[in-house]
C-alpha cells in the first residue's frame, strides 16, 4: 500500500473514533450511565475520586482484554 493510502486508512479510524467518542459520551454517559457521570459535572468536587472513575474500568477491561487474547490466541478455547 502507498502512503497516500495510509493516510486516509489513519484519517478515517480518527474520524469514527471521534464519532463513537461523541455517541458514547451523549447517549452513554449523559444518558443511563448518568448516575456515574453526574459528580463530575459538579463544581468544587472534595473527592480525590468521582464515581466517574469508574468509566476507566468500564471502557480500558474490555479494550485490555481484546489486545491480551489477541496476542494470546491459545488462550481463546476458554471462551467457546
Amino acid at each position: 500500500m502507498n502512503t497516500l493510502t495510509y493516510a486516509i486508512i489513519t484519517l478515517a479510524t480518527f474520524v469514527t473514533m471521534e464519532m463513537v467518542t461523541w455517541l458514547t459520551h451523549k447517549y452513554v454517559m449523559h444518558g443511563f450511565l448518568w448516575v456515574l457521570h453526574e459528580d463530575h459535572h459538579q463544581p468544587g468536587y472534595e473527592g480525590i475520586f468521582e464515581k466517574n472513575d469508574l468509566f476507566f474500568i468500564i471502557f480500558a477491561t474490555p479494550s485490555i482484554l481484546l489486545f491480551y487474547f489477541g496476542i494470546k490466541p491459545e488462550l481463546n478455547y476458554l471462551f467457546l
